[in-house]
């Protein structure tokens, strides 16, 4: 069993890293060639693992600490009988300390090292990227430039050391180009850049080591990101009392369903209902009906086509309503969001009820908003692209904004509300780009938030997010291309019984 450490669960700044592997050196006396030797070591073991019929390395090697990586990897290549070849980017007697050392003791091997040429054949089974760490703070050029789109032009696959150089630690752009790495082995603790912008499409798969660097040096530090794992599922996901019954769960209320669009509140409902609701109900429009109740008759279904004000009567019945999936703008939709919003019950908003929020802006502390990019650029009234940059800031304006609890879908969905460290949800896959995935995710956040109601919102609301992540990618076993939101209903069960 792999033994979990602090570290583990958070993702930091750059700052806060370096100030961590001082301590390591300063306060513990750690010191930090063998910091570096556990990197290398570290990695190399990962690139192994990865990529077991490896005989042979090219190992791209910069300034600083990170070059030092690079080459104490080609060393310990060499030791276990592997080839290894450095190619320098910057002239190894020009590096300093640690990394200095770790370049002799190459030399020593007797390590084969040559000077970047542009005209140079990238010739191996796999490359290393150590050529920038965490400090660089300034746009690629020069050979180094050169040198990363050589890389990213090879068809070679590519292992970064700590983060793809050429990526910001702490925004995930690239700083004029990046490698784009298969892999990337990071340590000491777990950098922004890495799950931001441009970070997990250049970063790839992430291996994670905190190099044994003991607790005490994580204590003081001040992460950005607490990571969603299986273990804080199981700490929400406990096992139900034997006098339980189906009142003890919750009864949910889905709203939504406009004319043509009766799917969105099928899948809403059934998610509700698979999360473990005790009772769901749907009001939604008349031909929307058999749709939901022949493929799951465990679900009520109402009509309020006559009079949307009808509605009070099942939100009086209810313990929360999720509402948006087809729900649509016109004024049914609009007065159906007007009457819900009125209640006190704890909401989940999705979809046309976000873009019916955000023509008349309003705050409410018990409500959960999921807004994709695209319904998050609406409410807060900046493009989509801009919240795409600076996600982090984003939710946090949206949450200030409209209060509650908010869920920013995409890539490394994120979950947060004012003054709170967000939640990361680092499970999920591009397969789940398609129609549905999000009235999933509506369902599976009301139908926990209807068992969980005396819990944090934010909790329940990231345990869904990551539950959701999670059947995604169970799901996506056979292939992510041509997987369809209801693919992921037979592995619910087995997400929610961690």
């Amino acid at each position: 069993m792999i033994s979990m450490t602090i570290s583990d669960n958070y993702v930091y700044p750059s700052t806060e890293v370096s100030k961590i592997d001082n301590l390591a050196i300063k306060q513990e006396g750690i010191p930090g060639f063998v910091l570096m030797r556990r990197a290398a070591d570290f990695s190399y073991q990962s690139a192994i693992e990865c990529y077991p019929n490896t005989n042979s390395f090219i190992v791209f090697c910069g300034l600083g600490n990170n070059a030092g990586d690079g080459y104490l990897f080609a060393s310990r290549a060499l030791d276990e009988g592997k080839k290894a070849q450095v190619v320098y980017l910057s002239t190894p007697e020009n590096l300093k300390g640690d990394a200095y050392l770790a370049y002799q003791e190459y030399e020593k091997l007797g390590g084969q090292i040559f000077p970047w040429s542009k005209d140079r054949e990238l010739c191996a089974d796999l490359c290393v990227d150590a050529i920038f760490g965490v400090g660089l703070n300034r746009s690629v050029d020069g050979v180094f430039l050169q040198a990363i789109q050589t890389i990213n032009q090879s068809p070679i696959p590519v292992i970064s050391l700590d983060i793809p150089s050429g990526l910001n630690p702490d925004t995930g752009e690239k700083m004029e180009d990046c490698i784009s790495a298969q892999m990337t082995t990071t340590f000491v603790g777990y950098k922004k850049g890495l799950f931001l912008n441009s970070g997990p499409d250049c970063s790839g798969k992430i291996s994670y080591s905190d190099l044994d660097i003991p607790e005490c040096c994580f204590d003081s530090a001040k992460p950005s990101l607490r990571i969603v794992d299986k273990e804080l599922s199981k700490n929400l996901l406990k096992k139900r009392p034997k006098t339980s019954h189906k009142g003890s769960f919750g009864h949910i209320l889905i709203v939504g369903g406009n004319h043509g669009m009766g799917g969105a509140v099928r899948i809403a409902s059934e998610a509700a209902l698979r999360s473990g609701a005790g009772l769901v109900s749907v009001v939604t429009r008349a031909a929307n009906i058999p749709i939901v109740t022949k493929l799951r008759p465990e679900i009520m279904c109402h009509s309020v086509d006559e009079d949307p004000n009808k509605i009070n009567d099942f939100i009086a019945k209810a313990s929360v309503v999720a509402i948006g999936p087809g729900l649509g703008l016109d004024d049914w939709a609009m007065t159906l969001f007007e009457q819900v919003f009125q209640s006190n019950l704890p909401m989940v908003v999705d979809a046309d009820a976000l873009n019916i929020l955000s023509l008349k802006p309003r705050k409410r502390k018990n409500w959960i908003l999921t807004p994709h990019p695209g319904e998050a650029a609406r409410l807060i009234g900046i493009t989509n692209p801009r919240v795409q940059s600076d996600r982090i800031g984003s939710l946090q304006k949206l949450a200030d904004s409209f209060s509650g609890t908010i869920v920013l879908k995409g890539n490394n969905t994120l979950i947060g509300s004012s003054n709170e460290m967000p939640y990361l949800i680092t499970v999920g896959n591009p397969g789940m780009a398609s129609a549905g995935m999000g009235d999933l995710l509506t369902g599976i956040i009301a139908g926990l938030l209807g068992q969980f109601k005396d819990i944090d919102q934010g909790l329940v609301s990231a345990v869904a997010a990551y539950i959701h992540g999670s059947s995604g990618d169970l799901a996506a076993e056979q292939g992510e291309r041509g997987l369809i939101a209801t693919d992921l209903f037979r592995h619910l069960q087995q997400c929610l019984n961690p």
